[in-house]
C-alpha cells in the first residue's frame, strides 16, 4: 500500500550541515531571537548576566530592536510581558550591560518631538535612577558633552522629578542659559521645579526676562508670575518697557503686581523718555498696579509743566525744546512698539 503522502516525513538535515552546527556562534543568531532570549531570562530572573556578557557587540541592534517590540502590539511578544515592564527590562539591559553608549540611542528611538517620550520608557527611567547611580552619571555625562541630547531633556523634563532635576542641576542651568529652540525649553521646564527656593535657579530665570525667544520667554515668566521678589520687580518694570508680545506683557503686570512696592521706583527711571505710545502704556500700567492718584506721584509731573518753569521766555524755551528732542533721541530705544 503507497503511504499518504501527508503522512510522509520532511527529509532530515544533510549530514554536511549537521556537522557545521557545532560551531556556529551567538554572532549568527537573529538579533531578535537574542533579544527574546534576554528577556525571557528577565522573566525567570536567571542567567541575565550571562547572557548580557555574550551579546555586548550586539547592544546596538539590541536597544533597536527593543525600542520596536515596545511599540508593537503586545500580542506579538515571544514571552508574555506587560509594555511596562518590558521597559524596565530593557532598560537594565542597558545599564546592567554598562552598555551607555547606546542610552541616547535608545532613548532616541522612543521620543517624538510631537508626541513627547514614550509614556512607558519614561517611567522606567525614573524608578532606574532612584537606584542606580551609574546611570545619573550616564546622563550628568550626556548633557555635559557637546550638545546635548534633546531626548535626554525631553524625559527629564516630562518626568518631573525634582530629585532628578537636582541632581543635574548644573547641566540643566548651563543648557538653559546656552541653548535654543527645545533643549532650551525642556531645561527650563525642568528647572521650574526649583524656580521659587533655588536662588541660582531664579537668577537664570531672571536673566531670560526679556529673551529674544517668545516660547523659552513664555517659560520664565510663567514661572516667575507667582513669585514675590525685589528683584524680579524691579527687572518686570525694565523689560516691559521693551516687550512687544501681548501675553508677555499681561505677564510682566502680574508680576509687578505681585511686587509693586519693590517696582515702585523703577517707573520714575523710565517716564516720558520714550515716545507717545511706550509713555501712554507706562502710565496706564502705573494707574492699573497703583491707582491714578498714586501713579501721578510715581511717574512725576509732565515735562510741558517744568518748562513753564522758564517764565515764557521764547528763547529759553525754544532752547530747552531743542535739548528736551536730543536727549529722546540718544535715550530712546532704536524699536519700539
Amino acid at each position: 500500500m503507497v503511504q499518504d503522502a501527508k503522512e510522509e516525513k520532511p527529509p532530515g538535515v544533510p549530514e554536511e550541515i549537521s556537522k557545521l552546527s557545532k560551531y556556529k556562534t551567538d554572532a549568527d543568531r537573529n538579533p531578535r531571537e537574542l533579544f527574546w532570549e534576554i528577556m525571557k531570562a528577565y522573566k525567570e530572573k536567571s542567567g541575565v548576566e550571562e547572557l548580557l556578557k555574550k551579546s555586548a557587540n550586539r547592544r546596538e541592534a539590541l536597544v533597536n530592536i527593543g525600542a520596536t517590540v515596545l511599540l508593537e502590539d503586545e500580542k506579538t511578544y515571544h514571552v508574555k510581558m506587560a509594555k511596562a515592564r518590558l521597559a524596565e527590562c530593557i532598560l537594565d539591559m542597558v545599564v546592567a550591560g554598562g552598555w551607555k553608549d547606546v542610552l541616547e540611542r535608545l532613548l532616541d528611538n522612543l521620543y517624538d518631538r510631537r508626541r513627547g517620550p514614550n509614556l512607558n520608557m519614561m517611567l522606567a527611567l525614573g524608578h532606574a535612577t532612584e537606584g542606580k547611580p551609574e546611570l545619573l552619571a550616564w546622563m550628568r555625562e550626556s548633557l555635559g558633552n557637546g550638545r546635548p541630547s534633546e531626548s535626554v531633556l525631553a524625559y527629564i523634563s516630562h518626568l518631573g522629578d525634582r530629585r532628578l532635576v537636582e541632581a543635574l542641576k548644573e547641566q540643566l542651568m548651563f543648557i538653559a542659559k546656552s541653548e535654543i529652540n527645545e533643549p532650551q525649553l525642556y531645561a527650563l521646564e525642568a528647572l521650574s521645579l526649583m524656580v521659587k527656593e533655588d536662588a541660582h535657579v531664579k537668577k537664570v530665570f531672571m536673566d531670560l526676562m526679556d529673551d529674544w525667544d517668545v516660547r523659552a520667554k513664555k517659560v520664565v515668566l510663567e514661572n516667575l508670575s507667582g513669585i514675590v521678589d525685589a528683584d524680579v520687580g524691579k527687572k518686570a518694570v525694565a523689560a516691559y518697557v521693551y516687550e512687544f508680545d501681548p501675553y508677555s506683557k499681561n505677564l510682566l503686570k502680574e508680576i509687578i503686581k505681585n511686587n509693586k512696592e519693590a517696582a515702585k521706583g523703577e517707573f520714575g527711571k523710565y517716564a516720558g523718555k520714550y515716545n507717545e505710545k511706550v509713555n501712554r502704556e507706562l502710565a496706564e500700567l502705573a494707574e492699573s498696579v497703583y491707582g491714578k492718584k498714586e501713579a501721578k506721584d510715581i511717574l512725576g509731573k509732565p515735562e510741558t509743566g517744568n518748562r513753564k518753569q522758564d517764565g515764557g521766555n521764547p528763547q529759553v524755551s525754544a532752547s530747552h525744546r531743542s535739548s528736551d528732542k536730543e536727549a529722546e533721541k540718544s535715550e530712546a530705544p532704536k524699536e519700539l512698539p
